[in-house]
């Protein structure tokens, strides 16, 4: 089938999204320094690909893997997960902390003699270049399989990665080298116990929460863009996504709690957002003129916010780190 240019731009921004995932399995294999659950924080941004590659190819009959129901199932609640801070502060801090009681549950009654004695750890988390850049409970929360009470937990995640790899080799990733990365990076993994033995000095819902929220953010920011050394557009696609649903979240945050945490919304566009998530650009440029080739995102950016693609992130990221450095006031 022949693409026309604006579905020649979305075939390229899913073939980059392959790459991407190819690029996480050979950080995997490659990078020994690396002791985190990076695999597990990237499984939204996965379940975006997987899905949204998957529709796109049926819409565009194209010769490509198809989910099965079950597939099908799996891959968009993987998928909504990047949408979790679309919930209320209520309805976020009460699904975190019911992930964290399971984990809690969990090691409890596996402490060993010397546990039962010293304290038991209830999670783990992630550092990244001294910020912390991902937690377990945060990625229990981004599968719709019970790391804790499901047995076939594993076998279950590997099929439906199999699934993910085998629509990523139909964008030919494995044809191309995976993106260039820092094979020296070294990336910590502690585990902790909430709220007994842990760096937070707000040990409360609220503490976890905005733990949480700096995980999220730091895991692309610091870790993502960090490791991956040239400029790819996942950088800035993934850091909207967390941005994009921020904006109203935070308010939430402070009407809850009486904080006063800021994020400059300048940047919030409904359209752009969805261009990220789905792949349909058709929706987003009204004629093959807006599209941009050379660009990494097409001319998305500029399209969305009249600046191109390195303005934007630069922007984008300097927001975000605003709003860490709030969030790590309070917390350390």
């Amino acid at each position: 089938m022949k693409l026309n240019k604006i579905q020649s731009a979305a075939y390229d921004l899913i073939k980059s999204d392959a790459r991407f995932i190819y690029t996480l399995i050979r950080i995997q294999q490659n990078a020994k320094r690396i002791k985190s659950n990076y695999m597990m924080m990237s499984q939204p941004y996965i379940g975006i690909f997987a899905d949204g590659a998957e529709q796109w190819c049926r819409k565009m009959k194209l010769n490509a893997p198809m989910f099965s129901a079950a597939d099908k199932k799996y891959y968009d609640a993987v998928r909504q997960s990047h949408k979790l801070l679309e919930l209320t502060y209520e309805e976020y801090k009460n699904k975190l902390m019911g992930h964290l009681k399971r984990s809690d549950e969990h090691f409890y009654k596996i402490r060993g003699p010397w546990q039962k004695i010293f304290g038991y750890w209830n999670f783990g988390a992630d550092r990244c270049n001294g910020k912390f850049c991902g937690n377990t409970i945060i990625c229990d929360m981004n599968t719709p399989l019970s790391v804790f009470s499901d047995p076939e937990c594993g076998p279950k995640m590997k099929k439906a990665a199999e699934v993910a790899g085998r629509l990523a080799a139909f964008f030919e990733c494995t044809k191309l080298p995976p993106f260039d990365f820092d094979k020296s990076n070294k990336t910590n993994y502690k585990d902790y116990n909430f709220s007994k033995k842990c760096p937070l000095k707000l040990k409360n819902e609220l503490g976890f929460v905005l733990f949480s929220l700096l995980c999220n953010i730091n895991f692309v920011i610091e870790f993502i863009d960090g490791i991956i050394l040239e400029e790819v557009p996942q950088k800035l696609k993934f850091a909207y996504l967390q941005y994009y649903y921020l904006c109203d979240f935070i308010d939430d945050v402070n009407l809850n709690n009486g904080t006063s945490l800021t994020l400059n919304k300048s940047l919030k566009n409904p359209e752009f957002r969805n261009c990220l998530a789905h792949y349909g650009l058709g929706q987003f440029f009204k004629n093959d003129s807006e599209v941009l080739n050379n660009d990494i995102l097409k001319g998305l950016t500029n399209k969305a916010f009249s600046k191109d693609y390195a303005d934007v992130k630069e922007e984008l990221y300097m927001y975000l780190k605003e709003l860490t450095a709030q969030i790590e006031k309070i917390l350390f």
